[in-house]
């Protein structure tokens, strides 16, 4: 199905190939047709978007990496919505991973790792300055040119899929092995140190040429030995590593953030000290890499200036390339009609052929009129709050004229009721539907009649009124709903087969076990996904008793996710 896009054309990009799959969706390499640029296209997973937290969210981070404005970061041009769903417009990159040497080429040389490194903490430096955290930094996430420029990815991404539930039920990976203790612990608040850790232990892999864990080692085990386990320093695998670097490493992977570096440019300056000790003529081969900034940096006023301009060119760059997220508070408003390709006007002053995308407006009541040839116009008013997205749905009817003239012949009196056409003032709503997650098959009724689907998503044509909804689920059986539409309004509703449980324990962290098996999730978790059904849950720890009975949640079918917050208390043995 991927290949399958290869050489369409999607909203002014052309698909070359598919360059890589991940949590989120699939990547691919696009020709921008309008500026000739090769740009990376990654589609979100339509299962993904139907979640109205998470696209919420996703929108939210995106606006924050646009503003990672830096040689060292891939850039983010855009965020659109096609017909084939949501996607990040970015630079593309041609080049491999940092993963991609170390796995061709085992550990690499301290002249050839430190160039690299300072890249990072660079890109690094600039990212926490305006707030933006990785929290998955990794060597498949830093991109290396051919002339060994370093571009790193995938800046906040992580943080987005934490709250979709058809992403955290997947496993950690090979992710978990740069995880920091307060990140495997499931803490919300991991800051710029979850960074320096995890860049620590990607050091560490670089220099050596492996991370401190096996193939054999079970997910639990890792969790373990970072959260509580110790770490066998890099010397004990690659005895020929200066002990200074030995000290950087280990200083970087403390499990106590507050024992590690504080800043990027922090860890730097460290490395650096290291590094001119021991080779003095090193510093030579990279003082064409800028400096992240320090209190004890020392810089020329013409450098200054000239960073200062850059930055100010980069801005006015960034401005023109994304409009759409040149203001936090911008009130956008798109416009889909059926039939397609209809004459909107807004507020009676624009008229723009649909679909409307992410067009800005002021905040207020709204005035929509949407017309089409062989169809009746019409109206609908909405009101927009500052800073608001949405997304509106017109149905125009055919001609009512024509319409009422066939529905008064003769001919009609003599069919059955439900192949007769409704007035046509009547069918001016619709509905769609969605099921969380869409991991087994689902069929949906409206009123009785079954509702054909594209893909995970059914939407029906009806009458204004109630309407029952009805949702044959394969694994968790039939769960019935109403929902009440207005003329001329599009509403969703989604079915969510699941609940979330959030689990904390004192005063040490535990694991958390569903229905007497072990999840190799420890506390304190947020937002864990669980089926319909009775479930008992309580916590395990080696070493310790939990004290009183595991608590029981019950999980049923419902238009919103439920929640239980629970908590637990281990006492030693």
């Amino acid at each position: 199905m991927d290949q399958g896009m290869i050489g369409k054309v999607i909203d002014n990009f052309q698909i070359l190939d598919v360059v890589g799959k991940g949590g989120m969706g699939v990547v691919y390499r696009a020709k921008d047709v309008s500026l000739d640029r090769n740009v990376a296209l990654k589609m979100m997973d339509p299962a993904l978007v139907r979640d109205e937290d998470f696209l919420k969210r996703f929108k939210s981070e995106a606006k924050a990496l646009a503003k990672l404005q830096n040689p060292n970061i891939v850039s983010v041009f855009a965020l659109r919505e096609t017909e084939i769903g949501f996607c990040l417009v970015m630079e593309f990159v041609e080049g491999n991973t940092l993963a991609d040497r170390i796995r061709d080429g085992g550990a690499l040389s301290i002249e050839k790792v430190l160039p690299i490194f300072k890249q990072i903490l660079i890109a690094l430096d600039h990212a926490h300055k305006i707030g933006v955290i990785h929290r998955d930094i990794k060597p498949s996430n830093i991109m290396l040119t051919k002339d060994d420029v370093v571009k790193v990815t995938d800046f906040g991404l992580a943080k987005i899929q934490q709250v979709s539930a058809a992403t955290m039920t997947l496993g950690t990976g090979g992710t978990l092995f740069y995880m920091s203790p307060e990140q495997v612990r499931g803490l919300a608040n991991v800051d710029a140190r979850g960074d320096i850790y995890s860049l620590g232990m990607t050091l560490y892999e670089a220099l050596v040429g492996q991370v401190p864990f096996t193939n054999t080692d079970t997910d639990f085990s890792i969790r373990q030995a970072i959260v509580e386990g110790k770490i066998p320093p890099p010397d004990k695998l690659n005895p020929n590593l200066p002990k200074g670097i030995v000290r950087v490493i280990q200083k970087s992977i403390e499990k106590d953030p507050a024992k590690r570096y504080q800043t990027a440019a922090e860890m730097w300056d460290e490395l650096e000290k290291v590094v001119q000790k021991k080779r003095p003529e090193f510093q030579k081969r990279t003082d064409d890499v800028t400096q992240p900034a320090t209190q004890t940096s020392r810089r020329r006023p013409q450098t200054i200036l000239i960073v200062g301009l850059a930055l100010v060119i980069l801005a006015i760059a960034a401005w023109l390339l994304l409009p759409k997220f040149s203001s936090a508070s911008a009130t956008m408003l798109s416009v889909t009609t059926t039939p397609p390709e209809a004459m909107v006007s807004i507020n009676n002053q624009q008229s723009i052929l649909s679909p409307v995308r992410e067009l800005k407006v002021n905040p207020g009541k709204v005035r929509i009129r949407a017309s089409a040839p062989n169809h009746a116009s019409i109206d609908s008013t909405i009101t927009l709050s500052e800073g608001e997205d949405m997304s509106v749905m017109l149905l125009l009817p055919p001609d009512t004229k024509e319409a009422g003239k066939k529905d008064e012949t003769p001919a009609n009196q003599n069919l059955p009721k439900e192949l007769v056409t409704p007035p046509t003032s009547e069918r001016k709503a619709a509905i769609v539907l969605g099921v969380v997650p869409a991991t087994a098959p689902v069929s949906v009724l409206v009123d009785g009649q079954a509702v054909a689907n594209e893909g995970n998503t059914w939407s029906a044509s009806v009458s204004a009124g109630k309407h029952q909804v009805e949702f044959r689920h394969s694994q968790f059986g039939t769960s019935n709903f109403s929902i009440d539409v207005k003329a001329g309004e599009s509403k969703a509703l989604t079915c969510y087969y699941e609940g979330f449980v959030s689990v904390a324990a004192a005063p040490v962290w535990g694991i958390i076990v569903v229905d007497g098996k072990s999840t190799d999730t420890s506390t304190p978790k947020d937002r864990y996904p669980l089926p319909p059904g009775r479930h008992s849950i309580s916590v395990m720890k080696n070493g310790y008793k939990m004290v009183g009975s595991p608590q029981v949640v019950n999980i049923e079918p419902s238009l919103s996710p439920k929640e239980f917050n629970l908590s637990f208390t281990l006492r030693k043995e």
